[in-house]
């Protein structure tokens, strides 16, 4: 029987509390993930709207690291989101001017 309830204190321990700074940022990503989404339906159609996809792609995706690290605590694909995100802003400011 106690072993049950240190095990719900380490639970509740690492349970976060959800905040309306937490709330916006799900939704942040919910909007990012559904406009990314759309953008790469657009881009199938027509290949010239690569750099908006890739920029919002790459927006998607530190936000979800943002997320996975501070709301969910899931830190195994924090610092993968966070690379591929960083590098697709990269090359999409090196695409755009045309580097």
């Amino acid at each position: 029987m106690e072993h049950n309830k240190k095990g719900s204190d380490k639970e509740k321990k690492e349970m976060r509390k959800i905040t309306r700074f937490n709330i916006v940022f799900i939704n942040i990503q919910l909007v990012f993930t559904f406009l990314t989404i759309g953008l790469f339906i657009w881009f199938i159609i027509d290949s010239s709207i690569i750099y908006l996809f890739q920029f919002f792609l790459g927006l998607t995706l530190l936000v979800m690291a943002y997320n996975n690290q501070f709301i969910y605590r899931r830190k195994v694909a924090t610092f993968l989101y966070i690379i591929i995100g960083i590098i697709l802003l990269i090359l999409d400011c090196i695409m755009y001017l045309g580097v």
